[in-house]
């Protein structure tokens, strides 16, 4: 099949490694940093065409952008600049100056990244204010004071923005500066490496997570198990010990153990039994006793092989063990590599409910090997894929526009969507860990969308395979989203967008038929929920796709209510 922008990797660089002779130049960032004026500079210099993407837009529609987000809203206007983008996109070579939020949606982020060169040109706060304010009929400026607004935007774009190719400062110095500093960057642009994994390479991709006074990174690629020793050496001291389970240890633990050993490094394992089940005191006191009988002290770390029930004991015990040690996290389910190995959560059961004992306690390493999920089950995959899903549902309706096209892909084996799917998760969890570790401000609690619901019919299963923790959060998102509409906070279809989206990939959206509990029964698991102050328990709500937010007033009578209503139907 013909190569083309739908078909390929999303972030994957150009085929011609030699020089940009025949892609499109396309100018992000954002509005004020000057992509318009400095965009038809380049092209003269390049002698090629410019063309203004917003202008196309505004052609195209026969109004004004104001006029279109008035009539429309941003969401009718990002699907008409996806399709002029595509049209540009196809034309020929020229120097394309987008919208500051184009960037942003994934489609058209995927298309200029596959199809074109992305140069992001970014400025100071202060220097966009001055520059923004000379042209005051930027819709989005419209909401609020523009110098706050900018400096959220600059915040929330960031992530996005640095997926670009190439990196120009657009500041005080004079625009024919920045043209040269472009021109010199394109002659050099074989040696720029972009942050997101290469779909046409084996190179790794690593991604920071900025947490205050105990930073570290989560390398992602594919096969890197081969190389875990060498990866892994720099935060050894002299001797380790691998937990893992009994599922994993055939697969992984013989080959990471021996080549732990030919780096010099004294290993030891333990193996638990597979589940949930083990998230429990007896296995949390043979993981410490075993620690101890080692010798392992605060210079050494712990290795946690497997999901996320291993990586949630290892990091309790290697957190309270002579209070703290250094632990390493290898996931080994999507679960794991896209949630649970990132931002320190650690914890084990009680029978009252879910991860009650624990503690926050960072990671100094993630290696996650994206062949390894070629081994797992479809039903394991699903799991993982909620959480996924998670991150669009929460603050990113562009991604979950891109999941809804892309979910099938996601899931097959060895897909570069698998691997973009696991980075712009990584992205979004370190973004959010990065401003709230703890859980204080109510930033982190967001990430847990579907988890009160989830977390209650985890308890009423016994947390057994019954109901996977992926799979009881699928169904703990369709409940929050369909109490979001009988509350009168959320669109009808945009529930009705995320049950289809779940179903669509063979996941349950309805609460278990043979499930012996009742409303009332649910809400009493959810009063063990950890989140809860002073008695009132807060939920995840959302006022649309892409628009979670945190509710502390909740009526749980009004709850049990809706939970009998949905367990009758």
């Amino acid at each position: 099949m013909q190569e083309t922008a739908l078909t390929r990797h999303p972030n994957a660089l150009p085929n011609d490694q030699t020089a940009p002779s025949n892609r499109s130049i396309v100018l992000v960032g954002l509005m004020g940093v000057g992509k318009t004026t400095i965009g038809r500079r380049l092209a003269h210099q390049l002698g090629l065409d410019f063309v203004d993407a917003d202008e196309e837009i505004e052609k195209a529609a026969g109004c004004s952008i104001a006029d279109i987000f008035e009539r429309f809203g941003e969401y009718g206007f990002r699907d008409g600049e996806r399709r002029v983008m595509h049209r540009l996109m196809a034309g020929a070579r020229q120097v394309i100056a987008t919208g500051g939020g184009a960037f942003v949606d994934a489609a058209t982020r995927a298309l200029i990244l596959a199809e074109g060169l992305a140069v992001w040109l970014d400025a100071d706060i202060d220097i966009l204010v001055d520059r923004t304010a000379k042209r005051n009929t930027r819709p989005l400026l419209q909401t609020g004071d523009p110098r706050e607004v900018l400096m959220r935007l600059a915040e929330a774009r960031k992530p996005f923005y640095q997926q670009a190719h190439i990196h120009i400062s657009s500041n005080r110095s004079p625009h024919d500066v920045t043209v040269q500093s472009i021109l010199g960057a394109l002659k050099d642009r074989m040696t720029i490496q972009p942050p997101v994994t290469n779909g046409n390479s084996n190179a790794p991709v690593e991604i920071p997570v900025n947490i205050a006074g105990k930073p570290y990174t989560v390398e992602i690629g594919a096969g890197l198990l081969a190389t875990a020793g060498i990866r892994l050496r720099p935060y050894l001291k002299s001797r380790t010990v691998i937990v893992t389970d009994n599922s994993v240890a055939g697969l992984y633990l013989v080959n990471l153990d021996r080549q732990l050993k030919e780096q010099g490094v004294d290993v030891s394992h333990i193996i638990l039994p597979a589940g949930e089940a083990a998230k429990n005191f007896t296995e949390l006191s043979a993981i410490l006793s075993h620690l101890v009988d080692r010798g392992i002290d605060r210079a050494d770390a712990i290795i946690a092989l497997g999901g996320g029930v291993v990586g949630d004991i290892t990091g309790f015990a290697a957190s309270i063990l002579r209070r703290g040690c250094r632990f390493i996290q290898i996931p080994t389910t999507l679960l794991a590599q896209v949630d649970s190995s990132v931002g320190g959560k650690t914890a084990i059961n009680l029978p009252q409910g879910k991860n009650l004992v624990g503690s926050f306690h960072q990671p100094c390493f993630v290696l996650a090997d994206t062949a390894v999920l070629d081994t797992l089950p479809r039903r394991q995959l699903l799991a993982g894929y909620a959480e996924i899903v998670k991150y669009g549902l929460i603050n990113d309706a562009a991604f979950f526009d891109w999941l809804e096209a892309n979910g099938q892909a996601v899931l097959a084996s060895n897909s570069t969507e698998r691997t973009y799917a696991i980075e712009m998760s990584v992205r979004a969890k370190a973004a959010i860990v990065a401003k709230d570790e703890t859980e204080s401000s109510g930033v982190r609690e967001l990430l847990n969308l579907g988890h009160t619901f989830g977390h209650a019919l985890e308890a009423a299963t016994g947390f057994s395979d019954a109901l996977l923790h992926g799979e009881a959060v699928a169904i703990g998102i369709v409940l929050a989203f369909d109490y979001s509409c009988e509350l009168g906070l959320c669109p009808a279809a945009d529930a009705v967008r995320v049950r289809h989206h779940f179903k669509s990939v063979g996941l349950r959206t309805s609460l278990i038929p043979w499930l012996a509990t009742s409303g009332e029964a649910l809400v009493q698991y959810m009063m063990q929920d950890k989140k809860i102050r002073s008695g009132a328990l807060p939920f995840l709500l959302a006022h649309g796709i892409g628009q979670t937010y945190l509710e502390h007033t909740v009526d749980l009578a009004h709850v049990t209510h809706f939970l009998d209503k949905a367990l009758a139907s």
